[in-house]
């Protein structure tokens, strides 16, 4: 670019666009440049040869010369985050989630490759989440709240903590005054926050957000208070806020808030009468709610409902949706997934219309384009909220003029055919096994379990597999009476019973 400068008389954005040219190797484009470049070079004394001559080089370099210079840079780069990731992985991976944290697809394949290497990824905590993502340590006592150090690196498991920053609704200035609320000792719960935080600062939706991507869980899990009681009870929390608030302005405190401001013994549990009752979400909902506090799923995915890993993938014959960017042009593929942003454009010369969405696994996210034919008999299934099972061809659109050409290809799924994924399992589920710790099986959990089999009769017969602690294994066969028929009513019932999905298909 200099020298088309100097030599020639380009401007700077003249000497871009022959940059341009020359990256994409166009024919008809060089040849214009090439005029361009030789008339510029002799207004300023250069032989018509000469200018040519330069030109050539210019050119010929542009061959390789780009792509030795970033494969020398990239080779660099390669091996210092290789030796990060094999001596510092959780580090390594907690400042990967920190820097994507606007690139939604990013932190999804980060953290499923943070669960693939056995690291785990918790959701936000009003207690022990900064701004960004950190590294977090269990110790003996189940204090997560320490920092990386030397001393308790081979002696605490690390994890990764989701920061405040990434809740939704979470603004500057409701993030700072839940950290300036925290800066009295730890919040003991819902209630608790809503005493110390500036009403004003706050709102209804801050509260949402932090319920339901599970911020309170640490305080509320022992005392039996679920997400769902503490969301419903959000109206009440902030109904004394608001009263903490006017009394903190008017100078006044309570009787009960002058030995709140003593210093405290030991941690004070939450009254779990102060809770509204509320049915449990079951998984799916609690996943759901979640993502829409952060953006993506953490706890977990919707999928795991019918598909366990890349076996269960194969189960239905369905490829990770990371794969698809190394995949063949038009080659045909199957992905298992929940659709995310569906959105329909019309064309404007009034030639029909054309729908996408990202159908999002454990693995990452792709884009899918639903052609205008297809739309309506297949909307109603993708904007049902279910996982669905989606067979279409791979295609990676050419880059636009400006896209770099090391830029990573961004594959496109072209859809032929959807249906629910639940559909799909089913045809093919020809038992279902329970897995449950016989801690786990009291009466009232087997109750419940009766009630919802009972619920969904059919034809899948049940084993029930009970474990013990020292390993041993009870497997129950259950007989005609107890076959069911799979589906979302059933496996949301064993959610709601045990807390978990304890269903494996076969």
């Amino acid at each position: 670019m200099q020298i088309a400068q100097k030599l020639a008389g380009y401007t700077l954005g003249g000497a871009d666009l022959l940059r341009r040219a020359m990256g994409k190797k166009k024919p008809e484009e060089m040849a214009k440049q090439k005029s361009i470049f030789v008339e510029g070079a002799r207004g300023r004394g250069v032989d018509d040869k000469e200018a040519e001559r330069i030109f050539a080089l210019l050119e010929y370099f542009a061959g390789y010369g780009f792509n030795k210079s970033h494969s020398a840079a990239y080779a660099l780069i390669t091996y210092q985050t290789a030796w990060l990731k094999a001596h510092y992985p959780v580090e390594c991976l907690c400042a990967i989630l920190t820097s994507d944290k606007d690139r939604i697809d990013k932190v999804v394949r980060t953290i499923a490759d943070a669960r693939a290497m056995g690291v785990t990824v918790l959701p936000p905590d009003i207690n022990e989440s900064d701004t960004d993502f950190r590294v977090v340590y269990t110790n003996p006592l189940g204090d997560r709240a320490l920092r990386r150090s030397d001393r308790v690196r081979d002696t605490l498991g690390p994890e990764i903590r989701f920061g405040l920053g990434a809740v939704r609704g979470l603004g500057a200035s409701a993030l700072e005054a839940v950290f300036d609320a925290r800066r009295d000792g730890r919040l003991r719960d819902l209630f608790d926050l809503a005493a110390r935080v500036d009403a004003k600062r706050v709102n209804k939706g801050v509260f949402e957000a932090l319920v339901q991507c599970g911020a309170f869980d640490s305080t509320l899990g022992d005392f039996g208070v679920s997400r769902a009681r503490a969301f419903a009870s959000i109206d009440t929390a902030l109904e004394r806020s608001r009263a903490a608030s006017r009394d903190r302005e008017a100078g006044q405190t309570t009787l009960f808030g002058l030995f709140d401001s003593a210093p405290q013994a030991a941690h004070v549990g939450p009254a779990a009468g102060d809770y509204a009752e509320s049915e449990p979400w079951d998984r799916r909902e609690l996943l759901v709610r979640e993502r829409q506090a952060l953006g993506f799923y953490v706890s977990g995915h919707p999928l795991e409902r019918y598909i366990r890993g890349e076996a269960g993938l194969a189960k239905v014959g369905a490829s990770p949706v990371s794969a698809c960017g190394g995949m063949d042009d038009w080659a045909p593929v199957k992905l298992a997934g929940m659709v995310e942003g569906y959105r329909e454009r019309i064309f404007k010369d009034g030639g029909g219309k054309v729908a996408f969405f990202e159908l999002e696994d454990l693995t990452g996210r792709v884009s899918v384009k639903l052609r205008a034919r297809d739309i309506e008999q297949y909307a109603h299934v993708l904007g049902s909220g279910d996982p669905v099972l989606v067979s279409g061809k791979v295609s990676f659109p050419q880059r636009s003029e400006e896209g770099d050409e090391d830029a990573e290809r961004e594959p496109t799924v072209l859809l032929n055919d959807v249906q629910p994924l639940c559909d799909a399992v089913r045809a093919d589920t020809r038992s279902m096994t329970l897995r449950i710790p016989v801690d786990r099986a009291r009466p009232a959990h087997l109750a419940g379990l009766a009630r919802v089999m009972s619920a969904a009769k059919g034809s899948c017969p049940v084993a029930l597999h009970l474990s013990f602690p020292n390993g041993a294994e009870a497997i129950l066969s259950l007989g005609e009476a107890w076959r069911v028929e799979v589906g979302d009513a059933l496996l949301s019932g064993i959610e709601r019973v045990f807390g978990e999905q304890l269903a494996e298909l076969r």
